[in-house]
């Protein structure tokens, strides 16, 4: 008798945990109860994006359908957008989706690129500051930007314009003493030594007014 109550005890626990599971498997998936009733955007340049972004939900969708990896493939398509993170108030239905944008370095073309030489837009940026990338792709883009980033702070905030040639061969337009100054850096070799050799050029009194500087060679530099 005894084994027959426990037979009835397990069964009856087994037929519970399935029901319970059968609930909160419809409560999850198909019920009303936990759907998304708000979405909400944070971190986005300007309203207009932050609504663009809310029309990737759909009001009334079961939260537990909603898939983070859909999800971040649907955001991509938002150049401006460097990553995103989705979260659930399961009792309230709000869905949160912080994102988070490019930093902009340059400009190329009609454009803005961000460290990695990645060229995206971004609606509505003040882009006078950023120096102006001059070049035939991408590749040339991305090569600029990694000058840019190896340069001192100080410096680079004084590069107005990039010229690259071929897709690894820079001109710099610096502004310098109240003119702008052509240097011709070349490619990525010996930034450091060049930027020293430019520092010791521009701080001889005898070249106050040259208006070029060729640190391509740094060990042999040109002035003019």
């Amino acid at each position: 008798m005894g084994i027959r109550k426990r037979r009835r005890k397990a069964w009856f626990a087994a037929l519970l945990m399935l029901t319970l599971l059968g609930a909160s498997s419809y409560v999850l998936g198909w019920s009303s109860l936990l759907s998304v009733k708000k979405v909400v955007v944070v971190g986005a340049p300007n309203p207009s994006e932050a609504f663009t972004i809310q029309h990737n939900f759909h009001i009334g969708e079961k939260m537990a359908r909603l898939e983070s990896q859909k999800v971040s493939v649907a955001l991509k398509k938002y150049t401006w957008l460097d990553h995103a993170s989705i979260s659930r108030n399961w009792l309230k239905g709000i869905v949160t989706v912080r994102v988070w944008t490019r930093t902009p370095i340059a400009q190329f073309q009609s454009h803005l690129v961000d460290h990695n030489g990645v060229v995206f837009n971004l609606p509505n940026i003040d882009t006078t500051h950023l120096p102006m990338i001059t070049g035939t792709n991408t590749t040339s883009a991305k090569f600029a930007t990694d000058l840019l980033s190896a340069l001192p702070s100080i410096m680079r905030t004084q590069v107005s314009g990039i010229l690259v040639r071929g897709n690894d061969w820079a001109i710099l337009t610096i502004a310098s003493r109240n003119k702008n100054l052509s240097v011709v850096w070349g490619d990525l070799t010996e930034t450091s030594l060049k930027v020293k050799v430019y520092q010791a050029l521009i701080a001889l009194p005898e070249n106050v007014k040259v208006t070029y500087i060729d640190v391509s060679a740094p060990h042999a530099p040109i002035v003019k």
